[in-house]
């Protein structure tokens, strides 16, 4: 037996006032003989026996009824007898993903899951404790009331969510319920991606039971990429869209609320989409918003792909011939596609790319290391004079592999800067020392390191200035034999020292850092939404978010859902192995799935431990307080 409220077994003893005055009642005074008395002591001893039985019966009773009202105020919990459900914990675990969106009969799965949820809701008494869990890691605790209203504004987000770490939360949130009894309760599509079979939860001791509510498969046909190339036109580009779908679909692209290109996808599998290049060009500029469409049907959510440009002139260099012959060749190459431009004299916010000796420069620059090991302090005195807090040490020419750190604790394998410097061999450099007693005073911006070499800062940026630990030349490293040198090269002069901002492509619920200098993100409908920090979590909801440095857009956020929602299969062919494989990424003691939902709703409070007991002793407390006042009254 347990007791929600043990503090108040405190009360069972006042059953010992009945009993002390029931032996007070029994004292015997001082004994006098008197002759006439010997009639009534007669009498006494014929109703004696009467009275004693009366007398512990009355007792009994009353014992009875402070007991039983003391017990009933702790509340227990016993596998007895008892009226209605235990009180539990429950955390019902909401599968809110993309995939839940897809519309059949006219009516959405997700309102079906909900209808189950709700339910369960609709069961809970006061003494229960609740929470809902949704896929996106959202909790919403409270009463029933507050549990319901939480329920009805819920969404199919924009993608997949984490439905494994959603049922880790849900177990420790059941688990602090104690001593009702924990259960998590899972309510899905089953789809395959809803649990990764790499994410196992181990539920231990807490009773998990799941609902599969799965639909038939409909014929989908999803947008599954949408890329626009370069990320800043001049004015124009290429959008690269993929589709997936049973039969041809025809296809759109919207540039700034236009279409501006039609098509046909002829089928094609998610494994295997139909990929189209569209060459585009824009008259407007600054960050647009843009999207691939195809003709809506039964999941509408992965029907439109978003994507963002930026539209603008190309960057003005200035180039140095100090920096080299392979610099200076991949510049012409960026300046002859007209991605760059050459800048002309007296232009202020020209980029120079130059090697750090170099004299008569000034911030923006690219700076580059000196072939020269002689021209050293010269050009550390030239980084001194241009604020840049920054120093090169000592010569290395053992061999090292470039490496970029990691961002967030997350290991960076898709960036522009890791793809050009990670694994890239380095045969001569000049370890970066971080010097911020040389730079300007007043308040010192955090520098970047963009990668490293020895385990020392190699490639490092900052405000108005990129900076190379080596020439960019093959006898000092790869780098400028490496494909991916040239667009990094065009994405440091564009982003890092030009005013292009920063595309941040994501999926619903992802934390993004490296906003420090970002005020606001403004929402699709145009709404700001103000930020602090250096880190936000991705909105729910896909589309394109802007990033705002006060009034100007400085960047693009685009959020769209993963790819593999798109695929409504479930976790097995049939519902049998489907509920068996989602049972399998489960672990505990107590795991079943279920694809009815009421024997769903009823394995739920099944595993309540025995009944509420506090109605019945109430009841029994009554009735001796009641059976109390008929033998007093006899």
């Amino acid at each position: 037996m347990a007791f929600l409220a043990p503090a108040f077994l405190a009360l069972a003893a006042l059953a010992g006032v009945p009993l002390l005055v029931h032996l007070l009642r029994r004292r015997v005074g001082r004994v006098l003989d008197f002759p006439a008395v010997r009639y009534l002591e007669r009498m006494e001893q014929e109703h004696s026996r009467d009275l004693k039985l009366r007398n512990r019966l009355l007792l009994i009773l009353r014992l009875i009824a402070v007991i039983a009202l003391a017990l009933a105020a702790a509340r227990p919990i016993a596998r007895l007898l008892g009226v209605g459900h235990a009180p539990i914990a429950v955390a019902i675990v909401m599968d809110n993903s993309l995939s839940t969106g897809v519309v059949q009969d006219g009516r959405m799965l997700f309102d079906s899951l909900r209808a189950d949820a709700q339910r369960v809701i609709d069961d809970l008494t006061t003494d229960d404790r609740a929470w809902l869990v949704t896929a996106d890691g959202r909790v919403i605790g409270g009463s029933p009331t507050t549990l319901q209203a939480g329920l009805e504004a819920l969404r199919p987000l924009g993608g997949r969510g984490d439905l494994a770490a959603a049922t880790r939360r849900a177990v420790g949130l059941a688990r602090s319920g104690a001593p009702r009894t924990p259960v998590v309760a899972i309510v899905s599509d089953g789809q395959r991606s809803s649990f990764r079979a790499d994410s196992v939860v181990n539920a231990a001791e807490v009773p998990v039971v799941m609902l599969r509510r799965g639909a038939s498969l409909p014929r989908n046909r999803a947008v599954v990429q949408a890329t626009a190339e370069p990320v800043r036109w001049t004015p124009g580009g290429t959008v690269t869209l993929a589709v997936t779908a049973p039969d041809s679909a025809a296809w759109r692209v919207t540039l700034d609320g236009r279409t501006v290109a039609r098509g046909t996808a002829a089928p094609a599998t998610l494994d295997a989409p139909t990929r189209v290049s569209q060459k585009l060009a824009s008259a407007s500029n600054g960050w647009l918003r843009g999207s691939v469409e195809l003709d809506a049907d039964a999941l509408r959510a992965d029907d439109t792909r978003w994507f963002a440009v930026r539209v603008a002139p190309p960057p003005t260099v200035n180039v140095r011939g100090e920096g080299g012959p392979f610099l200076s060749a991949a510049l012409s190459t960026l300046v002859d596609e007209g991605r760059l431009a050459r800048a002309t004299a007296g232009e202020s916010r020209a980029v120079t790319v130059s090697a750090a000796e170099a004299a008569a420069t000034r911030l923006p620059v690219l700076l580059t290391a000196p072939r020269d090991p002689i021209a050293v302090g010269e050009a550390n005195r030239q980084l001194e004079r241009l604020g840049i807090p920054w120093r090169f040490g000592a010569i290395a020419r053992s061999q090292v592999l470039a490496r970029v750190p990691s961002r967030g604790g997350a290991t960076d394998t898709g960036s522009v800067s890791a793809k050009a410097f990670d694994g890239t061999p380095v045969r001569m450099r000049y370890p970066l020392a971080y010097s911020p007693g040389g730079a300007a005073a007043g308040p010192k911006p955090i520098p970047d390191t963009i990668a490293t070499a020895g385990g020392a800062p190699w490639v490092v940026a900052g405000d108005g200035y990129v900076l190379v630990g080596s020439p960019i030349d093959p006898e000092a490293t790869d780098l400028p034999l490496d494909a991916a040198f040239v667009p990094w090269l065009m994405e440091a002069l564009a982003r890092r020292l030009g005013d292009d901002g920063r595309l941040i492509e994501a999926s619903p619920g992802q934390a993004v850092s490296g906003l420090r200098d970002v005020t606001g993100l403004e929402s699709p409908d145009g709404t700001v939404a103000p930020l602090g920090g250096d880190r936000l979590t991705v909105p729910s909801q896909a589309g394109v978010y802007f990033l705002r440095r006060q009034e100007a857009r400085v960047g693009a956020l685009v959020v769209n859902g993963e790819s593999s929602e798109s695929e409504l299969g479930t976790a097995a062919a049939d519902s049998a192995s489907a509920a068996a494989t989602l049972a399998g990424l489960v672990a505990g003691r107590d795991v079943v799935t279920s694809n009815d939902g009421s024997a769903w709703r009823q394995a739920v409070f099944s595993r309540a431990a025995g009944q509420a007991l506090m109605l019945p002793l109430l009841v029994l407390a009554l009735a001796a307080l009641l059976a109390e006042a008929y033998v007093s009254n006899r």
